[in-house]
This record gives C-alpha cells, structure tokens and sequence, in this order.
C-alpha cells in the first residue's frame, strides 16, 4: 500500500478515535454495556484464564461467589476500555471529580524536600487516569510505555499518558530518563506497573501473594534504591462507576536501608489486600501464576 494511502487512513482513524472520545461518559458507558456483554457472555474473553486465577486467589469462595466476582470484573474491565479512550479528551475538572486523591500532601512533602517519588503502581482500577497527578502533586510527572508495532495504537498511548505536561519514556529509557531528570534538577514523580509477570528468562523476586509463591519484576525496587527515590502505593479505598478514591500508601522512604526482597514484599502486601477489598479492579485476564518457583532453582 503506497504510503499516502496509509497516512491517509491513519490521519483518519486517528481523528474518529478523538471524535469518539469527545462523547459524554454517559454515552460510552452506554457502549461499555454493549461490549460487556459480547466480551463475557459471547466471545467469553479469556474466561479459562480469568477462572483459574480466582480460584488460585479464593479457593475458599463458592463458585457462585467466584462467578459473582468474574462478572463485575469483566463490567469494569468494558468499563475500563472506554475510560481509557475518554482520557485522550476528557475535561480536567471533570477527570479531577472521577480521580479523587486523598492525600497528596503525603508525595508533596517529599518533593517539596527535593526527593523523587516513585509510584509503584498495579493493574488495578484505572492506571491510565493517573494522568491526573499533574492536578495533586507538584513535581514533574512521568511515567514509562511499552512501545507499540502498530503505529496508531503506539501514537494514541503516547497522546493519551502525555497529556497535562506528563513525561512519557518507552520502558527501556525509562532509567536513563529518570538519571537525566535529575542530572537536569527536575524533582520527578515517575509511575510504573510492577505487577506484570516476569518473562521466563529474566531475574525475578519471589514473594507469597495470595498464598502462592509468585514472581516480581525486579526493576523498580532496583530503580529506586539505585537512585535513592521515596517509594509510594497508590491504594484504591473507594469505587464507584467512573469514579475512583486513591490513598497514597508509604512502601519505603529511604529504599537503601532495606532489600529489594522487603520492598516486594511490601508491594505484594499492600496489592493483595487491595484486590481482596475490591476484587473487581484487578486485571485477571493475565495470566499471573504460570510459573512456580521451583521451575527456577537459581533463583
């Protein structure tokens, strides 16, 4: 396909995605509905690998008690694909009253201090309206991106976490954006997911999470004890559709004193009971359990 044909669909799509997300709430979760539905009920997305894992997670839940938690998942995972799309336009205010945090003075004293925040945040409620850190914290907000092949979808990610001045490295500059920020005297608030199953062959840390020995990502307990960063969890205390409640929660203020071994652990704690309040949020379409410990003796 010539490549004026391409950028013509490209420039195309990517102005009815925009339209699309310039939609009321009300009428995208009106569309969320519709997708629930044929993503549980008829195309049963992932469903085999959504079961396994509540009942590795609940095994003392009935079924209809498991089924009941499947459910609202699937709901708020719809919900969260539309979200996601309303975040490239939506309305600070109005991101502001659907992104509620309590308790920003928690980051701010730090960064008012010249330390560095580091978030380490989970697939859980909507990581992608933590772009509204920008209207709490006061520190240069920046957060990492696996890039895309698809150079649309890989254009309308970057759009999207960018907005509000947000500073958005791919994964593997990440660090060395961070190290530059510094370098620059820009006192930074950096997001990153940690609850993501490590590839088989790279370094892990093992910790129990709901009662299963399971794999961390060994990065941002590196990072921040690297660079000696304030490690904070964003805690989901309250829900309701479309809008969410966010505690910020200490993991470690100085990460130099303790393990990377403490600071998972911590995390791990901390996500759990998070998920077992609210089970819905978390993503359970991952698989998070396929590996066992003893799969890797050296580690």
């Amino acid at each position: 396909m010539p490549e004026s044909v391409k950028k013509f669909f490209y420039n195309l799509a990517r102005r009815a995605i925009f339209a699309f997300s310039r939609l009321p709430m009300s009428v995208l979760y009106g569309f969320s509905t519709v997708i629930y539905f044929v993503m549980y009920r008829i195309v049963r997305y992932r469903i085999k690998v959504v079961r396994g894992n509540l009942v590795i997670a609940f095994p003392h839940k009935s079924d209809k008690e498991r089924r009941d938690i499947e459910r609202r998942f699937y709901r708020h995972f719809s919900d969260y694909i539309f979200e996601t799309i309303k975040s490239l336009t939506i309305d600070p205010e109005e991101l502001k009253k659907r992104m509620v945090f309590t308790n920003p003075e928690l980051v701010n004293r730090y960064t008012r201090e010249g330390r560095d925040v580091f978030f380490y945040a989970a697939h859980l409620g909507n990581w992608e309206w933590f772009t509204a850190f920008p209207f709490y914290l006061e520190a240069q907000i920046q957060t990492f991106y696996q890039p895309q092949r698809n150079p649309l979808a890989n254009d309308i990610t970057v759009a999207s976490r960018t907005r509000h001045n947000i500073v958005a490295f791919p994964s593997k500059q990440g660090f060395r954006g961070m190290v530059g920020a510094r370098k620059k005297g820009i006192v930074s608030a950096t997001l990153i997911i940690g609850d993501q199953s490590p590839r088989k062959r790279v370094e892990k840390i093992w910790t129990e999470f709901f009662g299963q020995d399971t794999p961390f990502l060994t990065g941002p307990p590196t990072i921040a004890q690297k660079l000696d960063i304030v490690l904070i969890y964003p805690s989901y205390v309250g829900y309701r559709r479309g809008f969410y409640e966010v505690e910020f929660k200490l993991i470690e203020e100085q990460p130099k004193t303790v393990s990377a071994q403490q600071i998972v652990d911590r995390y791990a704690a901390l996500l759990e009971d998070d998920i077992r309040r609210i089970p819905e949020l978390w993503l359970w379409s991952h698989r998070r359990w396929k590996y066992k410990h003893e799969d890797f003796p050296d580690d």
